[in-house]
């Protein structure tokens, strides 16, 4: 079963798939090649900061704005936390345009999905992912763009999404240390 939201957001890429790439004619061809372009982007950093203090920073959707490159704020309340179904807008710093996010999956402590729905023909999903290894803490960050309108998307965004993982693992590392329970 889907949303209803989805369902709208569906019918109008299929019209709008419509309009501007019809079934026969000259765009034919490119449209296919277009309406089933998928980009995608893994980068992962190395950070000193615990799993905790990098969870903490990640899971503080009011937060984000303070450490991710491309979000300016959010309209989430101070203190929320991720959870699967949540749905909350986020405010770019290139774009005047109220992104909604879809939180998708959350594993607590390891890792958050979360689903992005800028445009009409731009589908985002993004995989935070936070692992502990022997040389410290591993930051997973891959970015996933859909739609005929990715290649734009991502001539758009590459250079900060390449900047994402090591700016939470800069904010996660210049917290202060919580005192034990």
């Amino acid at each position: 079963m889907s949303h209803p939201w989805f369902r709208s957001i569906s019918q109008h890429l299929a019209a709008a798939k419509q309009r501007l790439f019809p079934a026969h004619g000259y765009f034919r061809h490119q449209s296919q090649y277009q309406l089933g372009k998928t980009l995608a982007k893994h980068y992962r950093v190395s950070s000193t900061a615990s799993i905790e203090a990098l969870w903490q920073k990640m899971n503080d959707l009011a937060g984000l704005g303070s450490w991710h490159p491309l979000v300016r704020s959010t309209n989430a309340p101070n203190g929320q936390q991720a959870k699967p179904g949540l749905i909350y807008r986020v405010f770019t710093r290139r774009i005047p345009v109220p992104v909604k996010i879809f939180v998708e999956s959350v594993l607590p402590q390891q890792r958050i999905s979360v689903r992005a729905f800028p445009v009409p023909g731009l589908e985002e999903r993004v995989i935070y992912r936070i692992d502990s290894t022997l040389c410290g803490t591993q930051i997973s960050y891959s970015i996933e763009l859909r739609g005929w309108l990715s290649p734009l998307a991502w001539s758009f965004i590459r250079p900060y999404a390449a900047q994402v993982a090591r700016a939470l693992a800069q904010a996660a590392e210049q917290m202060p240390p919580q005192p034990q329970r």
